[in-house]
């Protein structure tokens, strides 16, 4: 009898755990959640006892090294089961968070990635045992109100008798006729998506006209403005130079002339000036 509480306990404690974890989000339910839990244990526990009466030869008789445990574990699952179902996505959440239990975090995000494609647990149809090693392996054909008849769920306990740590999987085979649905679905999916964004590309292709329609509008409007732009007028021509007759300025002939005299040691009464033109100062200046 104490082997076979210590397996049916090792079964429930996950649940019961949970539970407590569970409560944390929501202290509403508190109630409830360890009514659940309570009951299931105290289930298992008097399903146990009455069994603790039985031959152990009898228990013995069954193949693996952990047979005496089978029966009890398989009875735990189901209230496991359902005590997932009736947590709340805050529950849920709460032992991802809260818990310090790695079988309890792992169970909590795989049942919460299913549970919506899953939804409520009604009861197990079929359990399989076998055993690996330490690992008691219960395969059981599950029936659930959010998948249809046809889709068959599988859920497979691992129990590790040596460490107590739990795991569990849940497997969905939809019938073909769901997965040609699906695949339908994708591939219409796929060929829309691949419609529209040709559409685009043949929308945004047919636009590209006007860029160069602009590039030459721009260049067009430049000529326009640059033809109707008034011609610079020509730089007048310079004036020709018109030499000044200095001949007239008779200061400055006597000037000019009594400069000749004094250099060429001579009277000024033989010079007559007949012109006078200016000289290029750059000669003297060069001189």
């Amino acid at each position: 009898m104490k082997n076979r509480l210590k397996a049916i306990l090792l079964a429930a404690g996950l649940t019961a755990g949970m539970m407590s974890a569970g409560v944390y989000a929501e202290e509403a339910t508190e109630a409830s959640t360890e009514a659940v839990t309570e009951a299931a244990a105290q289930e298992a526990a008097e399903e146990a006892a009455s069994e603790a009466a039985e031959d152990s030869a009898a228990a013995s008789a069954e193949d693996g090294v952990y047979a005496q445990y089978y029966d009890a574990l398989k009875q735990s699952i189901p209230a496991t089961l359902t005590t997932l179902s009736q947590m709340t996505p805050e529950q849920i959440q709460a032992v991802i968070d809260n818990s310090q239990n790695t079988s309890e975090i792992a169970l909590a995000m795989k049942w919460d990635g299913v549970r919506e494609e899953l939804g409520n647990f009604v009861e197990v149809s079929s359990q399989e045992v076998t055993e690996e090693g330490n690992q008691i392996i219960i395969a059981n054909e599950v029936v659930y109100d959010g998948v249809s008849e046809n889709t068959k769920v599988t859920v497979e306990y691992a129990f590790d008798m040596k460490d107590g740590t739990t795991d569990v999987e849940w497997n969905i085979q939809y019938p073909m006729s769901k997965l040609m649905e699906q695949a339908g679905l994708n591939t219409i999916m796929g060929l829309g998506i691949v419609f529209l964004m040709l559409l685009f590309l043949s929308i945004v292709i047919g636009q590209l006209h006007w860029i160069p329609d602009l590039i030459e509008g721009k260049k067009k409007e430049k000529a326009a403005a640059v033809a109707a732009a008034p011609a610079p007028a020509p730089a007048p021509a310079p004036a020709p130079a018109v030499e000044e007759d200095l001949t007239d300025d008779l200061e400055l002939v006597a000037v000019i002339t009594a400069a000749i005299a004094a250099s060429e040691n001579t009277s000024a009464d033989g010079f007559v000036v007949r012109t006078i033109k200016k000289a290029n100062r750059r000669k003297w200046q060069n001189a």
